[in-house]
């Protein structure tokens, strides 16, 4: 399934307002990490995989003040729970540790 795409402010909205769900959104340049896609397949049942292209909507880069591409922010039932920036392993492992908590 992979990482439904926002591509509006209306989108992000109804992404956000997820209830029940860890909604996470993967920030990143042109082009989405293979591995980050087969990651969000792992998390489906309680997790709702978002991503969103900052080339393409730079604005999102300033809403989430991120200084690092890629990054991933997590949100729990409409409030912001997590932001990990310049993803690497261990900070993947820590993504891993939010979603199974």
């Amino acid at each position: 399934m992979g990482h439904a795409p926002l591509e509006s402010k209306q989108a992000f909205d109804d992404a956000i307002a997820t209830k029940g769900k860890y909604v996470l959104i993967y920030a990143y340049e042109n082009e989405v990490d293979p591995k980050a896609e087969a990651a969000s397949d792992q998390y489906e049942d309680r997790c709702a995989p978002f991503k969103v292209d900052v080339v393409k909507y730079p604005q999102a880069k300033n809403y989430f003040n991120l200084t690092s591409l890629p990054s991933v922010v997590i949100y729990k039932d409409g409030d912001i729970i997590k932001k990990i920036e310049g993803l690497d392993r261990e900070k993947a492992q820590e993504i891993k540790a939010t979603l199974e908590s």
